[in-house]
């Protein structure tokens, strides 16, 4: 078998032209420029009154907390366990979402008087979600009423344990629930068959409307809450969840609320990520922020990230930021020794140019860290992917996969060989007997194989528009800029424009970006194209043609601040196009 190690060429992809009368109406009543309502209308915000409230969100577009299935129940437990100083345990998750959304709820709760602690499951030790030993040792310190946070919806017998044992489960997640519903005394996740709430909030997003809900029931201000707002922006942010609806909502003011924060261990997080003072969006929380939160649960204990978000206490922030940021160094330089080591690997066990998926194992595997290589490895080829750490003849996989393949779907179809797995259609994890990999491996392989064509396994670069450089405005992009918080469903806008001469010799900058300028009607706009370095040869020809993929953005360098394209792809120039009305 080989393996070709090139990123798979994405295949463009145009939106087609809007209906041009409904276009022209739009540009008259909301003043914007066409090519501005084009792309509006082609992402489904098709009257005046749309548009308004997509660009100008409101927090009191938020919907009511109290429409969750669940939620009337959950908040009664809680106010009772408030009332009578029951002890409260907030049991969390070790990824960002889960941080964050137990910091909410541990700041909230004793704000409101209560008797809370939390705990975190060490990933390295006790693995995802409740446990029988975490269950035994709230006992153990007179737990009497366990919250739920971003976990728990798959804990059928975890929960029945804890009923046991007196221990009353209030359950607030996300993720999809099995066959069989937990018997908690309340389950607060919008996606249980017995809720009608719909939307995709992430975990923190599910607890921030159980605060909201507490609030209201207690006669507090809810707007109180305002100033938690940053947590949800970051734990949604990072979960990769779409951000429309309320998460766009709550993303929006959250990131806004990061900017203006007063928790000292958010301040002392921007400090050592070398954010401070500069503008914070959604990609530098992906990129920056979450990998540093992330970074000491997919090493150790995550219960320090949780101290970190929810302390007053500025010392303390900043040694645990600190430790955090060499964490994040430490995690880097494993995640890139178990890339290589997984390259290798597909070597002997992936046919690349015949499989549908890749599922590599191995002793020695670091399981905190293989998500990220299963992320990188689905950018590189397009292929859903697992990647599984054994130790102990018992491996711990994560998976990542790709459009068009619904991860826990396939997984529900080997679930024989498996001795646990959940998550999301886009990621999951699971655990199996190492003994069991190889048929595993062989089983995963036959479901990919039935269910995705090769029209699947080839990535789209999806293009909202075809535009001309002379488009480029400062006035266009300060509108693009109100399409943000971007990520899932709410992409930052992609142009492509054809025909364009390179303006100067293309450069390499960093590690392996490309530097350049294009020039095409009069109009010169500066490129950076990340991870296209390697271009910087076969563009040698000054003056030559091409045609590019792109987003805008306004970049500032020595106190200039300019408009720059950022690269997705580049092609030369083969012929000439319509660009549309």
């Amino acid at each position: 078998m080989s393996v070709a190690h090139k990123t798979v060429s994405p295949r463009w992809e145009l939106a087609p032209l809007p209906e041009r009368e409904l276009v022209d109406s739009l540009v008259q009543e909301v003043s914007l420029p066409k090519n501005i309502v084009k792309i509006l209308v082609n992402r489904g915000h098709q009257s005046a009154e749309a548009i308004q409230k997509f660009l100008n969100p409101e927090l009191t577009d938020l919907k009511d907390p109290f429409e969750m299935a669940g939620m009337e129940d959950g908040v009664k437990r809680v106010t009772e366990a408030l009332y009578n100083n029951e002890k409260i345990l907030i049991y969390g998750d070790y990824d960002v979402d889960g941080v964050t959304a137990t910091s909410l709820l541990y700041i909230v709760l004793n704000k409101l008087g209560a008797n809370a602690d939390f705990h975190v499951p060490n990933r390295l030790t006790a693995g995802y979600g409740l446990s029988i030993e975490g269950i035994d040792q709230a006992k153990k310190n007179g737990v009497g009423l366990m919250v739920t946070v971003d976990t728990g919806i798959t804990a059928v017998e975890e929960i029945k344990y804890a009923s046991s044992l007196g221990i009353d489960v209030v359950v607030t997640d996300h993720h999809e629930p099995g066959m069989t519903i937990p018997e908690a005394y309340a389950i607060i996740n919008h996606k249980q068959a017995a809720c009608n709430y719909g939307g995709e909030l992430a975990g923190v997003g599910v607890a921030y409307k159980f605060a909201q809900a507490l609030y209201v029931r207690l006669g507090q201000e809810a707007s109180e809450l305002y100033e938690h707002l940053d947590l949800v922006a970051l734990g949604t942010s990072a979960d990769i969840v779409p951000l429309v609806d309320e998460n766009r909502v709550l993303t929006k003011f959250g990131i806004k609320q990061i900017a203006r924060t007063t928790k000292p261990g958010i301040k002392s997080l921007a400090f050592v990520s070398g954010l401070m003072g500069k503008e914070i969006g959604t990609g530098q929380v992906v990129f920056i922020l979450a990998p540093r939160i992330n970074a000491i649960g997919r090493l150790g204990d995550a219960r320090q990230a949780v101290r970190l978000m929810s302390t007053r206490d500025e010392r303390l922030a900043s040694e645990i930021a600190r430790k955090l940021d060499s964490e994040n160094r430490r995690r880097k330089e494993i995640d890139e020794k178990t890339l290589r080591e997984a390259l290798e690997q597909m070597q002997t066990t992936v046919d690349i140019e015949n499989d549908k998926a890749i599922v590599l194992s191995a002793e020695g595997w670091h399981q905190g860290v293989i998500g990220i290589v299963a992320s990188r490895l689905v950018e590189r080829y397009h292929l859903p992917t697992i990647m599984i750490a054994e130790a102990n003849g018992e491996g711990k996989g994560s998976a990542r996969s790709i459009p068009g393949f619904h991860l826990c779907n396939a997984l529900k179809e080997c679930e024989h060989l498996l001795i646990r797995y959940g998550g999301h259609k886009y990621a999951a994890g699971l655990s199996i007997k190492s003994e069991n990999i190889p048929a595993f491996r062989k089983e995963f392989k036959e479901v990919s194989a039935r269910k995705l064509t090769v029209e699947d396994t080839t990535p789209k670069l999806y293009i909202d528009q075809e535009i001309e450089l002379t488009d480029v405005t400062n006035a266009f992009v300060e509108a693009l800029e109100k399409f943000s918080p971007f990520g899932p469903q709410n992409m930052r806008p992609i142009f492509l424009t054809r025909n364009c001469e390179l303006a100067d010799n293309p450069y390499v900058v960093g590690k392996n970006h490309l530097k350049m300028k294009v020039r095409k009607d009069g109009a010169v706009v500066d490129v950076i194209g990340f991870g296209f370095g390697h271009m910087a040869n076969q563009l040698s020809d000054r003056g030559c043609l091409v045609d590019i993929v792109y987003a805008l953005e306004f970049n500032t360098y020595r106190g200039v601040t300019k408009i720059q394209i950022r690269l997705r792809d580049i092609k030369p120039t083969v012929g000439e196009f319509s660009t549309g009305y």
